[in-house]
């Protein structure tokens, strides 16, 4: 960061007097954050935010009066803004609830007993990615067809309803609440098999899978490499895999390696389901940063399968599905709560 740059303003909730402080010295050092304020609980994290419109928030789960959860959700209704979820255990199981209610990320607390200078570092880095997301939280239910800037309106794909045989979705940043909200309006009987890429941290993939298992009507596994997939069934790759469709309805997985950009890969998702799958296909691509998915998703569509990205108005982060329609990938625009709806429409004999 340039000397010329305004620092990032923070807003810090953490009850913790110690730890507070020693998160207030680390920004501070740091040279590209300044502290606008502190909080000890939930309830005053909201009050905060509304009065100081912080750039970005760094707040503890667990937390008195009102616990991270609950005040992340508020803050994303009253006053949206980028919210790091910050935990003694990063990996804990509940830290989904709260990418689910609205946070960008959940990281490990920095200090502590046994510091890891890795964690203050992974702590500034995200809070200075995480402060330059535009969040929105705004909803407008609409389907329209889609096409790029200055580009004649391609035709849409001739699809015969009823001749879908596997759906296909891929999500980051604000993706978990956003699939949840997808899969619990299929409905328990939902005909196809779902193969789900969601970019989530290492270890986190097991307790997705159960918060979705709990929240949602179908089932939710983690792929074998092989199985067949199953009708109403969702497969989430192993963590540290890609999640693939292989030919005669065999799910594959494959061993992320080193120089990939992203782990699971929506690129890699949807071009396996084009080579599988063609036509017979839907391809959804969700809220999230960057422009992973819009290189598939576009094969997908040269296939003759339909393709559906999430709105602007309804994305925590419009980077993937903007990808998507800028690509010219995306056949048509939905928000969040109308793409259930229509995947239903197009499964219906």
């Amino acid at each position: 960061m340039s000397s010329a740059a305004s620092p990032i303003r923070v807003l810090l909730v953490e009850d913790s007097l110690s730890q507070r402080e020693l998160l207030v010295r680390l920004l501070n050092a740091s040279g590209a954050f300044v502290v606008v304020g502190v909080a000890s609980n939930g309830r005053q994290a909201i009050q905060e935010t509304l009065r100081l419109r912080p750039d970005v928030i760094a707040m503890d789960i667990h937390l008195p009066v009102m616990d991270g959860y609950e005040a992340t959700r508020e803050i994303m209704r009253r006053c949206p803004t980028p919210i790091v979820l910050i935990s003694a255990s990063a990996s804990e199981k509940k830290s989904i609830d709260a990418l689910a209610a609205g946070a960008l990320t959940v990281i490990r607390k920095p200090g502590g007993r046994h510091t890891d200078p890795a964690d203050s570092e992974a702590f500034l880095k995200t809070l200075r990615i995480m402060a330059g997301v535009r969040v929105v939280t705004r909803f407008a239910p609409r389907l329209r067809p889609v096409s790029p800037p200055n580009q004649a309106p391609p035709a849409l794909p001739t699809f015969t309803p009823g001749s879908a045989q596997v759906l296909a979705i891929a999500a980051s940043t604000g993706g978990p609440a956003a699939v949840q909200t997808i899969l619990s309006g299929l409905g328990a009987q939902f005909p196809l098999p779902v193969l789900l890429a969601q970019h989530i941290a290492r270890d986190f993939t097991p307790a997705l899978q159960d918060w979705l298992q709990r929240t949602t009507p179908l089932s939710i596994r983690i792929a074998t490499h092989g199985e067949r997939a199953a009708p109403g069934h969702v497969y989430l790759p192993p963590d540290g895999f890609h999640l693939l469709a292989g030919r005669n309805g065999i799910v594959a997985s494959r061993p992320a390696h080193p120089d990939d950009r992203y782990c699971p890969s929506a690129d890699l998702l949807f071009q396996s389901v084009a080579h599988a799958y063609g036509a017979r296909a839907i391809g959804v691509i969700l809220t999230g940063m960057g422009d992973d998915g819009a290189r598939g998703l576009r094969e997908l569509r040269d296939c003759g399968a339909v393709t559906i990205a999430q709105d602007e108005a309804s994305c925590v982060v419009y980077g993937m599905p903007r990808s998507a329609v800028e690509a010219g990938a995306a056949a048509q625009v939905a928000a969040l709560d109308q793409i259930a709806q229509h995947i239903l429409a197009l499964v219906s004999a």
